[in-house]
């Protein structure tokens, strides 16, 4: 019993480390020239196919604008360590914003559920990526809409069924 445990609390720890190292926050820095640089990564990021390709239009116009408004700030000082208190503030607050929405849609967030195998009462626990269970939730939704639309073929009934 105590090994189960132990073993448990073992993948337990490295589950959370896992899901930690993927919700790093992407947008950091402390200066113009290193900003300037991770904005040119996020912006790639947001591509279709990016970690952040899943950002609805609002949510894109939403991190634009935390961008703008943080890019203002280090164009009036390129430094962190130099900026007014409540500079550094807005900053913070930009910068948070912009990480609460990307980490939000982030494709590469580890997502795990507990839940029972089918014909078994054992439950197990299964990681995937935000945009694995995406994509397999496109596919479900679009599979219904194909089976929903094709006519339904009655057989007609023979003699004697009813």
């Amino acid at each position: 019993m105590k090994l189960v445990f132990g073993l448990s609390l073992v993948f337990a720890v490295a589950a959370q480390c896992a899901f930690a190292a993927n919700t790093q926050q992407p947008l950091r820095a402390d200066n113009k020239a290193d900003f300037d640089k991770v904005v040119t990564q996020i912006h790639s990021e947001m591509q279709a196919n990016g970690r952040f390709g899943e950002l609805s239009d609002k949510e894109r116009a939403s991190v634009e604008d935390d961008l703008r408004q943080m890019s203002n700030l280090f164009d009036k000082t390129p430094e962190l360590k130099a900026m007014s208190d409540a500079d550094k503030r807005a900053l913070f607050n930009a910068q948070e914003a912009a990480n609460a929405t990307l980490l939000k849609r982030d494709g590469d967030r580890l997502v795990c559920v507990k839940e029972a195998r089918s014909g078994t009462h054992f439950k197990t626990t299964t990681c995937r990526t935000a945009r694995e269970i995406e994509r397999d939730r496109r596919n479900a939704q679009d599979w219904a809409q194909r089976t929903n639309q094709q006519p339904l073929q009655r057989q007609p009934l023979g003699p004697g069924q009813l």
